[in-house]
């Protein structure tokens, strides 16, 4: 502990400096020495490390202080403080790790730093040592690496070939086993009938290296595609494969499309990122990727896309802000995040979607609809087409707001249980519109009718 004339004249240094407007390099070293001169022994770094020093030279301990009964109590009181702060920190992790992992607050992700981002080039050999797909199945609902090298691993596990093939692609600061994908998983798994392939690239998409996370997006989606291509011939079947992801990974599904040697049967874009991503269809998640492409937009225009970007894109309350999530920390992130509660909600009872014009808010009266209402997320008819709005202000997946076989991460606390429990929501601001841009179509691509 430092002492208190220690911190004073410190102080008085830093203060001198600044009311003199001194800053030659004397007053610099006393401003930045006297911490170190005045640590303790035992907790000083190496002598190499320390800036202005050689690497024989030493520091001259500081004398004993003696320790006073006020010390001594002073300084239980802090080591108390801070075994209460640590405690109540832990206790609020495990009651609510869906917003402390979606928040991007979780302890795992506190070490990282820019120097730890890793770079891929294109053109890369494959497999990717950090890229592992991973088989959950109803008979083994735990991790079973795909051994991509043996050609008859698919036929001895546990994978069903009647069953439909889900592949879960998580986004940027995910994993196999961090939240929020984990909470899809466990449904598909819960809801039986699927085997859930999990693809994690969390090594190349770990904060804070959003840009680095975007940039091998096209090195991952390639090795991707050729570990499918070697499962297709292990007896794969295309045409029961879906794959869903977030944020990054809906467009990580899409490009992965273009490498691969045989059509992908649908993909699922839950809320597709749209910082740094650029508009090319090669870059990006497009119509054409799959047989059919259903978007699901809850923060369009912030974290994510805005844009039309499947056959059939869906609206949820309006596209841009989720209402339970309005007085929340951070009320665009929560909106973005709860796409996947959406979509395992409708596992067991899909939400109906209604078709609406470009305006997300804008509802289409039913004689002049186009097309009838369909459910939202996992029953979607492939033949789904245009626009759809759904606005339902209940918190999605939650067993508090009556869904039976909802997940209690997908709940906010108390500190929100009143928004997300009410069926009308009064919004302390209007919730601005959102207007679904259209794909852009290029002069060659019109085609020219002669007179």
């Amino acid at each position: 502990m430092y002492s208190h004339e220690f911190l004073t004249n410190c102080e008085l240094i830093v203060t001198e400096s600044k009311l003199l407007k001194k800053d030659s390099k004397v007053t610099r070293k006393r401003a930045a020495g006297c911490y170190v001169s005045e640590l303790p022994a035992a907790s000083l770094p190496g002598p190499s490390v320390l800036a202005g020093r050689s690497a024989t030279s030493t520091v001259p301990a500081r004398p004993a202080v003696p320790h006073t009964p006020a010390r001594t109590m002073h300084r239980s009181r802090l080591v108390a403080a801070v075994a209460v702060a640590l405690a109540v920190y832990v206790v609020t992790a495990q009651k609510h790790p869906i917003k402390d992992a979606l928040f991007l607050h979780n302890d795992t992700l506190g070490n990282a730093s820019f120097d730890d981002c890793i770079w891929r080039r294109e053109r890369e050999p494959c497999p990717e040592p950090e890229l592992r797909l991973h088989l959950y199945t109803e008979a083994e609902p735990y991790k079973n690496v795909v051994d991509l090298y043996s050609e008859d691993w698919l036929r001895r596990s546990s994978w069903e070939p009647a069953h439909e093939t889900i592949l879960l692609v998580h986004g940027y600061a995910g994993g196999d086993d961090t939240l929020p994908i984990v909470v899809l998983r466990d449904a598909y798994l819960r809801r039986g009938g699927y085997n859930v392939l999990m693809l994690d690239w969390g090594a190349l998409a770990q904060p804070p290296c959003y840009v680095a996370a975007v940039h091998n997006l096209r090195p991952v989606a390639r090795c991707a595609a050729e570990a499918l291509g070697a499962l297709r011939r292990a007896g794969l079947r295309p045409d029961r494969l879906t794959c869903v992801g977030h944020s990054l990974g809906a467009h990580l599904c899409g490009i992965m499309a273009n490498y691969l040697t045989f059509r992908l049967n649908r993909i699922i874009g839950l809320d597709p990122a749209r910082p740094l991503i650029r508009s090319a269809p090669a870059l990006r998640l497009d119509a054409g990727d799959a047989r059919a492409v259903h978007v699901l937009h809850t923060n369009a225009g912030r974290y994510g896309e805005a844009s039309r970007l499947g056959h059939a894109d869906f609206c949820l309350n309006g596209g841009r802000s989720q209402p339970f999530c309005e007085d929340t920390l951070n009320e665009a992130l929560c909106s973005h995040i709860w796409s996947i509660c959406y979509q395992a909600e409708s596992l067991w009872s899909p939400r109906s979607a209604a078709p609406c014009g470009r305006r997300c808010s804008v509802r289409v009266p039913p004689a002049r609809a186009a097309a009838l209402p369909v459910p939202l997320g996992q029953p979607t008819p492939m033949t789904a087409s245009g626009a759809y709005c759904v606005e339902e202000f209940t918190a999605p997946f939650c067993p508090s707001t009556g869904s039976p076989h909802g997940d209690a991460r997908c709940c906010l606390d108390n500190m929100y249980a009143a928004a997300a429990n009410s069926s009308t929501v009064n919004r302390n601001r209007p919730r601005p519109l959102v207007r679904l841009r259209a794909r852009r179509v290029k002069q060659y691509d019109v085609p020219h009718v002669e007179d």
